[in-house]
């Protein structure tokens, strides 16, 4: 595993709204981008559809993205979500890193040794969740895009990952 490419840190979080103000005012995060998603997710034991509010900023070459999983497969969310529903603070879910290589992103992962959570594919964005918990207390996922799936996830103009 490398993180090398890492570009994104993912939290959940039980109210959307709520976390863009404590997160966008205290860390001067540019302006979010909310929607609704629907994904189809291939996990081990199937197709299973989430359904998620995500809202994502960028601060430099880093970003955020926040998580309200709404219904249906929401599985791998719910262990970082705080007890009580009131609660807002974001809770981090997941880093991602971002390579250019579908088929060797997918070798990757594989040699990675961690159990997958689920895998999506749409609008020219593939990814790949792997469950990292036990090394480093949180998922972990991988991200290609075509360049038109990187213009959908915001990426910043000019940006190259060192």
């Amino acid at each position: 595993m490398s993180l090398k490419g890492q570009y994104q840190n993912g939290y959940v979080t039980h109210d959307i709204d709520r976390a863009m103000e404590l997160a966008g005012t205290s860390f001067r995060l540019g302006p979010f981008s909310a929607f609704d998603v629907e994904m189809v997710a291939k996990t081990p034991t199937g197709e299973k559809t989430s359904k998620l509010r995500v809202a994502t900023a960028w601060a430099g070459a880093t970003q955020v993205e926040l998580i309200q999983p709404v219904g249906g497969f929401v599985e791998p969310y719910l262990p970082f979500l705080p007890a009580d529903p009131a609660d807002a603070v974001p809770r981090l879910h997941h880093i991602a890193v971002r390579r250019e290589d579908p088929a060797s992103m997918r070798a990757e992962a594989e040699a990675m040794g961690l159990p997958l959570a689920f895998s999506s594919e749409g609008a020219g964005i593939s990814c790949i969740f792997l469950d990292a918990r036990q090394r480093l207390g949180h998922f972990f996922e991988f991200v290609t895009a075509s360049p038109e799936g990187w213009q959908l996830l915001g990426w910043p103009k000019g940006l190259v990952l060192p």
